[in-house]
């Protein structure tokens, strides 16, 4: 049977790592994977920039990003992938959204787990959005309509204020 490995490298990320273990093998099963393995990295912001930049040539940090396996770990070990999620950036999309920091810890699993399966918001007709609502709900018991921005929009982005600190000698 394929294991689910947590990987905490942030220490926010320990307030979520069980629910989104229990959320992966509740995902696993609904969606007919129960012997695959996940492993899912809980971590700062800077290690997901460096990942984007690494994978995918984007200098910036995302909120999660999925590596799905290109095949198993060990014989009979049947693994669909990695997902890194960026714990901070996270609970600052969850803020903007107004809506808790578990909500969208539960949302960002559920999406990097499609991205694991195969599919692609960016070029399918809203099929991976609907099916990520209703499963939202179903093994996280998280309502999307409850997200105050649009999925997708993380919000305005505040601009760090330098000028107390840089005046002070």
């Amino acid at each position: 049977m394929g294991t689910i490995e947590v990987l905490v490298r942030h220490p926010a990320g320990r307030l979520h790592a069980a629910r989104c273990a229990a959320l992966l093998a509740r995902l696993r099963h609904v969606l007919r994977r129960p012997r695959h393995g996940v492993v899912l990295l809980l971590a700062p912001d800077a290690v997901v920039r460096r990942l984007n930049r690494a994978h995918r040539g984007i200098d910036r940090v995302t909120d999660v990003l999925s590596f799905p396996a290109a095949g198993d770990l060990e014989p009979g070990s049947r693994h669909l992938g990695e997902i890194a999620i960026a714990v901070p950036r996270a609970a600052r999309q969850a803020r903007r959204a107004g809506w808790p920091a578990r909500a969208e810890m539960s949302l960002l699993v559920v999406h990097g787990f499609l991205h694991l399966l195969g599919y692609d918001h960016e070029t399918d007709d809203g099929t991976m959005r609907r099916l990520e609502a209703r499963l939202l709900r179903r093994t996280a018991g998280v309502a999307l309509a409850r997200r105050r921005l649009p999925w997708g929009e993380a919000g305005p982005v505040r601009r760090a204020r330098r000028g107390r600190r840089e005046g002070r000698a």
